[in-house]
């Protein structure tokens, strides 16, 4: 039997990992809650005053469903997921680097040996990419067009500005905070107390809920497995960052 990748000494605990999760979870609400009343605004705005309230509640939902705002509702979902990224990475920074004035290294932000971190890395995206086909075949045989996994949560094609927005968020902002909050911080921290498959599995699951997309808890919940396997092997970040930057980037093309 093979034995389970060490993972190296870190300062915050598991109820620091505790405090960042809720802090985010607030944001994530508050972000939330802002976002909805920035599309009321801005519908508010393009119909004008007597059209928006002649509407009624259910004439504002299907309106904020039509295609004609969808590029707005594209926009300013991908704007508020852009601030709450920023809000996790101050979350790890208040409960790691700021609280133990340790820098970033301990975080995952190592060197590490190119040749053989590349290979892994590309095992783990060739994982993740058959795990996507072999569920997306699943899905199909059983006829649960429901559970199909999309890069958006609504219909929509994107072009222009909105698909740079996307690009940035995806391929940019993404990679480099999501790792560092669900494998650098919450992955160590719970591995130091629960050990490394508990540590792995309890990261995973979180990173799968935050996406709030049921239709791909399966395949994001073992990317997060993949990823969490891949950082204890290397000792870096760096190899996570660049397997979720190439992930999203295939999503990506398969979408255009």
């Amino acid at each position: 039997m093979s034995r389970e990748p060490e993972l190296r000494p870190v300062p915050w605990t598991m109820s620091d990992n505790a405090k960042g999760v809720a802090v985010v979870i607030a944001f994530l609400i508050g972000i939330m809650i802002l976002t909805t009343i920035a599309t009321v605004i801005i519908a508010f705005s393009l119909l004008g005053s007597e059209a928006f309230l002649e509407l009624g509640a259910d004439g504002i939902r299907d309106y904020i469903a039509s295609d004609d705002f969808t590029k707005y509702l594209v926009v300013v979902s991908l704007v508020g997921t852009l601030v709450l990224e920023g809000a996790i990475l101050f979350t790890v920074w208040r409960f790691s680097v700021a609280k133990y004035r340790c820098g970033w290294r301990p975080l995952g932000f190592r060197h590490f040996k190119l040749r053989g971190a590349l290979r892994l890395a590309l095992v783990v995206l060739g994982a993740c990419v058959l795990v996507n086909f072999l569920y997306a075949v699943v899905v199909s045989l059983l006829g649960a067009e429901s559970l199909e996994p999309s890069p958006l949560p609504f219909d929509y094609d994107p072009g222009g500005a909105s698909l740079a927005l996307l690009a940035l968020v995806s391929l940019i902002v993404a990679p480099f905070v999501e790792e560092t909050f669900f494998r650098g911080f919450l992955f160590t921290g719970l591995g130091k107390r629960f050990g490394y498959s508990w540590g792995a599995v309890l990261s995973a699951l979180l990173f799968a809920l935050a996406h709030l997309q049921m239709a791909a808890l399966v395949p994001i919940f073992l990317l997060g497995l993949l990823l969490a396997w891949l950082y204890a092997r290397t000792g870096s970040l760096w190899p996570c960052i660049f397997t979720h930057f190439a992930y999203n980037s295939i999503a990506l093309l398969f979408m255009i």
